[in-house]
């Protein structure tokens, strides 16, 4: 029986392979307050994936544009779901509460044979973060999806047949952030172009003889959005946009562009491209919004209903004491702007936040723009902040203009306590690397990615995966963020000089 992929939009795939089908990442519908759509519009393969019977199930992460909660609620729940074994077993517990009753947790580089001649083997990002990627071997033809996964470069598996791995953005920064547009743009610029030197990393390392691009862009329907559908202008290109920058940096790289609903035979050792009759390609916004003002528009659903300081106090409260482990030696003094109130909130250490409305304690280190809709969703626990955040419904000012990983950190991974207390753990791994002359720390600081793989040129020490930079002397931090990197340089052994005479 042949072995085939066929592309399901975004990060979303059927493999078949000895009678064998394993779903991945199936993504429909609105995502994130309905502020995110795939593109192009993939609706037209839903019937078949709700009607199709699979062996396996396998969604990477929690994040809504690969966990379609709609979508999963409709499939047979006798399939066997493959789920990444996080520290916090949240996607085993979520596939539970939906009533999967075969759930198979796979660790980092663990390995499950789906039937003979075809293994599927989990990479984990191992960092706090909670991200995985599959790989799929059949009968020694490698696939391996990487959707938005950052696996350690120095772990990532080698000789690759097919990689399918993000090249277009996925996070809020630096569009949600108040940037005049000049620096703004710099910023943009400087985020795509750490995109792909990081995909380019991975097809190197990886050794993938081919590409799919996959995991981006997604659209913006809800007219309030739509600046973020400039594909020059934000972090959300099209593979055309990059498709020549790629090119040059990977030449010997075949790139298969495939859209909704196209497959691809293995044939051997080859990947063909069989297209799908009158697949999309692109989309006219202004039309799929059309089609779609009925999902979008939830979001403006229900009524606003009003939020009390006590709330909010309480909210803050229950967060930071689910993670003083975190928060020790911190202090920040934020602002929540919502409906024309403002509220200061002061966390930090153990003791309770203070929550004052409409008036100043000291200059706010970050200040949150958002609807009470947000708002509401975030106390009620309707979404995240990291939901929130992706959402690009939120608008952030941070004076001085530094992330700090810290507080983001309580934001994203708060209600998940295991995540924070895996940072704090990582910030104090102590296991060191020797290169160029230096003694680092082997995992950057900021997401663990290994710095075997790092850039260090000039005295700068640059991490592969998001580029954050120190002073190759003293560790300090010149990009990025604010955290330190522990180095220090090595003494350099000095030839005896009537020794080197003589010889």
């Amino acid at each position: 029986m042949a072995s085939f992929v066929q592309y399901l939009g975004h990060a979303g795939f059927i493999v078949q392979h000895g009678g064998v089908k394993i779903l991945i990442d199936p993504w429909f519908h609105s995502a994130f307050l309905h502020s995110w759509f795939p593109y192009p519009d993939n609706r037209h393969l839903l019937s078949e994936v709700r009607s199709e019977r699979f062996n396996y199930l396998y969604v990477s992460h929690a994040h809504e544009d690969h966990y379609d909660e709609r979508l999963l609620r409709m499939l047979d729940r006798s399939v066997t779901v493959i789920a990444p074994k996080y520290r916090s077993k949240g996607m085993v517990r979520r596939f539970h509460g939906l009533g999967f009753g075969n759930v198979i947790a796979l660790d980092h580089q663990e390995s499950h044979e789906l039937t003979p001649g075809f293994v599927a083997t989990m990479y984990l990002d191992t960092s706090h973060k909670e991200d995985s990627g599959l790989l799929l071997d059949m009968n020694g033809f490698r696939l391996l999806d990487l959707n938005d996964c950052n696996t350690p470069m120095s772990e990532l598996p080698k000789q690759v047949d097919l990689l399918a791995a993000q090249f277009s953005g996925a996070m809020w920064y630096p569009g949600c952030y108040d940037y005049p547009p000049e620096v703004m743009q710099k910023k943009v610029d400087s985020v795509r172009h750490a995109l792909m030197d990081t995909l380019y990393r991975k097809v190197k390392l990886t050794n993938a003889k081919a590409y799919i691009p996959s995991a981006g862009p997604p659209c913006f329907l809800d007219p309030v959005l739509e600046r973020h559908n400039d594909r020059q202008r934000t972090i959300f290109p099209q593979w055309e946009d990059v498709a020549d920058a790629f090119r040059k940096a990977c030449p010997h790289v075949e790139v298969l562009r495939i859209y909704p609903g196209d497959s691809v035979r293995i044939e051997g050792a080859r990947p063909v491209v069989d297209r799908m009759s009158g697949a999309r390609t692109h989309e006219d916004v202004r039309e799929y919004r059309q089609r779609r003002r009925d999902e979008w528009g939830e979001f403006y659903a229900a009524p606003e209903s009003p939020i009390t300081s006590d709330e909010i106090a309480g909210y803050f409260s229950r967060l930071q004491r689910r993670n003083n482990h975190l928060l020790q030696d911190f202090h920040k003094d934020i602002r929540l702007s919502s409906g024309g109130r403002l509220w200061s909130i002061r966390l930090g250490g153990t003791a309770e936040p203070l929550v004052i409305e409409g008036e100043e304690q000291n200059e706010p280190e970050y200040t949150i723009v958002l609807s009470p809709r947000v708002l509401r969703a975030l106390l009620d626990g309707g979404t995240g902040w990291e939901e929130a955040l992706l959402s690009m419904r939120l608008a952030l000012h941070r004076e001085p203009d530094v992330f700090d990983l810290r507080f983001m950190s309580l934001l994203r991974y708060g209600d998940e306590p295991v995540q924070t207390l895996q940072l704090v753990r990582d910030q104090s791994v102590t296991e060191t690397i020797e290169r160029d002359g230096l003694r680092m720390q082997r995992f950057c600081p900021h997401a663990g990615e290994d710095l075997t793989h790092a850039i260090i040129r000039d005295g700068i020490i640059e991490c592969p995966r998001h580029h954050w930079q120190w002073d190759a002397r003293t560790g300090k931090c010149l990009a990025g963020g604010n955290l330190r990197l522990r180095v220090e340089v090595l003494e350099v052994e000095r030839t005896d000089p009537e020794i080197e005479e003589g010889a």
